[in-house]
Order: structure tokens, then C-alpha cells, then sequence
């Protein structure tokens, strides 16, 4: 969960740098960065969706007390609002008229609650540690299993080109998927809002091992990359 916090949290950041520093009167940049805003909230909206929907309740059962996680939907509804009105402005703005400073502005009413629920969220799930844990680990593979359960055009591209390939040494395989995966969500699925990648913080490919050689399976930025290093 840490690392899909925290892919949130960088992809809101790369929003709220380059939202000023378009090139202006440059439509086609507008558009391709509302997007990239739109799908970045609609990603935030799947992930607490499922959360409330499924991952919440089933911890509720595993620890037997009502409301465990009564904070953690407090503290959604928190940053609701201000979240609501990035959205909207991100789904209504003509890119004629795109207003990068506009656009911090709205991430700035709602940035600082939303970041405060990420870490928190955290401790709350470390704390769960007093019960079973396979239960737990349970409830959090169904999790996963919705979460996985999105739209392969505009929310799987920015996972992926929002997970953190560095963190801690890069020991971790996030988003937790065979190797191949990455490959076809560039090429094919990353396709339709090509343009719209070019705005995610991470743009190199995963790598895997082949007989001593490198092989990059995919570029995050949605431009491909294809090739083999010595």
C-alpha cells in the first residue's frame, strides 16, 4: 500500500510543477495535460472506491470492531471537495483556455489533506499487525485484485509510469505483475492517449535478464523504447 501511496503522491507532484510551465498557446499540450490530470484523479477515485468498498469492510471483519477505519473514510471525505473541483476543472476546460496557475491553485486546496490521509492511512494498516495476519493479507489481495480491475487506457499507463522503480534498491516489483505486463501497456494500451505519458515522473523502462544483455521492455513516458544493451 506504502508504494501505491506513494505513486500517487508523485504523479500529484508532477502535476503541480509542470501545471505552470507549458509551452503557451500550445493546444495540444493543454490537452494531453488535462488528461493526464483527469486520469490521475480517476485513478484516485478507484483506489479509495475500492478501499471503501471492499478493503474497509473486510478489515472490519477481521478485527471484529466497528468503525476501525472510521478515520480513514473521515479523512477521504476531507479532501472530497477541494479534490472534486480539480476534477471538474480538468474534465471542463478547453484547452484554449488552460490556466496553469489556476490549475496549482486547485491542487493546493486539497494537496495537503489528501497527503496527510496517505501517511496516515499507513499507520493505520501497521497497526493491524495485533491481528491474523492471513486474514489481513487476504482482505489485501482482494484489494488488489479490484484495483487491477481498471482501465487499461487511462489508469494503467499511470500506475506504472508513477511507481517508484528506485525505491529501496528497485527490490520491488510494483505494480506486482508478470514480466511481459509492462510491455503491452505501452505498446498497445498505452497507444490511444499516447501524448498524455510524456507528463508521468518516471519514463525508463523495466529491464529484465536475457543471456547477460539487458532487454527494456517498455518506456513509461509512452514513447517506445525498444533495444538491447550490452
Amino acid at each position: 500500500m506504502a508504494l501505491a501511496h506513494n505513486g500517487i503522491i508523485r504523479g500529484l507532484n508532477s502535476i503541480y510543477l509542470q501545471a505552470p510551465n507549458l509551452p503557451a498557446n500550445d493546444t495540444v499540450v493543454a490537452r494531453d495535460f488535462l488528461t493526464y490530470c483527469q486520469c490521475w484523479s480517476e485513478s484516485m477515485h478507484h483506489h479509495h472506491d475500492a478501499e471503501e468498498e471492499i478493503f474497509f469492510p473486510d478489515i472490519e471483519n477481521v478485527a471484529n470492531v466497528k468503525g476501525v477505519m472510521e478515520q480513514n473514510v473521515e479523512q477521504h471525505r476531507a479532501f472530497t471537495p477541494g479534490f472534486d473541483k480539480f476534477y471538474d476543472y480538468c474534465k471542463t476546460c478547453p484547452p484554449k483556455d488552460y490556466d496553469g496557475v489556476k490549475l496549482r491553485s486547485l491542487v493546493q486546496d486539497f494537496a495537503e489533506p489528501l497527503v496527510k490521509h496517505l501517511h496516515d492511512e499507513i499507520e493505520t494498516l501497521r497497526a493491524l499487525d495485533k491481528y491474523d495476519s492471513k486474514r489481513v493479507k487476504q482482505a489485501y489481495g482482494r484489494l488488489e485484485k479490484s484495483l487491477m480491475a481498471t482501465d487499461n487506457y487511462r489508469i494503467a499507463p499511470l500506475v506504472f509510469g508513477t511507481a517508484d522503480r528506485k525505491y529501496e534498491g528497485g527490490i520491488h516489483n510494483f505494480p506486482a505483475v508478470p514480466f511481459f505486463v509492462p510491455y503491452i501497456i505501452n505498446y498497445v494500451f498505452g497507444m490511444r492517449y499516447r501524448g498524455v505519458w510524456r507528463f508521468n515522473p518516471s519514463t525508463k523502462g523495466r529491464y529484465i535478464i536475457i543471456d547477460s544483455k539487458i532487454l527494456v521492455l517498455a518506456s513509461h513516458s509512452g514513447f517506445p523504447v525498444m533495444g538491447v544493451s550490452p
